[in-house]
């Protein structure tokens, strides 16, 4: 009997395994989709790319949060089928997102931003496990986390990205980007097509909601000067509630109400967190669409049968 060779004592990847690295990476991607509530590899592609295009190190950091979320989520044993549509690692991506729009990269910062992006993953599956929509709270706790312990870990801040105008219609589609620190109108404009491809009726509902909560926001500006000190919060809250809305099957007048009720949390929160210089993020979304979701299964189970 012959001696084996070194090269044939690496058996090549059987076809499962491939199937399954091939599965693993199209979750990898469809974590950036899910931001926006689309299980989708090939959307989440499209947004990694728009993304790209607007701020390179938040596409690349965000890229390497997403991978570091999914290989949380498999070492966890988390559902595979969840995992591959990106339910446990868009939190986590756009946590990795935030950290390369909002601070430079170094030591501390590398070591940090793992910590935060598995708390992304824990909390998402602990959530669902008791049947609540996670939608972004994990990225806005691991973000308060965050602000709250800079003292200690003093990350160094980028230069500022440009901001909406909140002065034309075109500020409701810099908002749609501005979601994903996406801030040129354009690729806001970009942005919103990408989405439209996977579902263009529930998009158009939300960027109806959202340009008629900018309406009134140009309206009431002048009369209430806090309103336009959270024009961008605003619009990207407004949008986000009347999507997600949309996704969990709510009327138009659901959304509606959504939407405008995230825009008073923005005010809201702004007065108390503003002076503070904490900013909110997506909580105000969190907020509207859980109250929605609580006062409809509330009502389902109290009207008579």
């Amino acid at each position: 009997m012959s001696a084996s060779s070194p090269a044939s004592l690496a058996s090549p990847p059987t076809l499962g395994q491939r199937h399954w690295l091939i599965g693993e990476l199209r979750g990898l991607m469809a974590n950036f989709a899910q931001i926006y509530f689309i299980p989708s590899a090939g959307i989440g592609a499209l947004l990694l790319a728009v993304l790209a295009l607007a701020d390179w190190p938040a596409a690349m950091i965000g890229l390497a949060a997403s991978g570091a979320a999914s290989c949380f989520a498999v070492l966890l044993r988390l559902p595979r089928d969840q995992r591959r549509t990106g339910l446990f690692g868009y939190n986590g991506a756009l946590t990795g997102i935030a950290f390369g729009a909002l601070w430079q990269p170094d030591a501390v910062f590398a070591a940090w931003l793992p910590v935060c992006v598995g708390f992304t993953v824990v909390s998402t599956a602990a959530l669902m496990r008791y049947k609540i929509p996670a939608l972004t709270g994990p990225f806005v706790a691991a973000m308060a986390l965050s602000w709250a312990v800079q003292p200690w870990l003093a990350l160094t801040p980028r230069a500022g990205s440009l901001a909406c105008d909140a002065g034309t219609p075109g500020f409701i589609f810099c908002a749609v980007g501005q979601v994903v620190f996406v801030a040129p109108l354009v690729l806001g404009l970009l942005t919103w097509y990408v989405l439209a491809l996977w579902n263009a009726r529930a998009t158009l509902w939300a960027l109806t909601m959202a340009g008629v909560v900018w309406t009134g926001l140009a309206a009431f500006s002048t009369l209430w000067p806090s309103m336009a000190a959270q024009a961008g919060g605003i619009g990207v809250n407004a949008f986000l509630a009347a999507l997600g809305l949309g996704v969990f099957g709510h009327r138009p007048d659901t959304r509606f109400l959504g939407a405008v009720l995230a825009a008073m949390i923005c005010v809201a929160l702004g007065g108390v967190l503003g002076p503070s210089g904490w900013p909110y993020f997506t909580l105000p979304f969190n907020l509207a669409v859980w109250m929605v979701l609580g006062v409809a299964t509330w009502r389902r189970r109290t009207d008579p049968v």
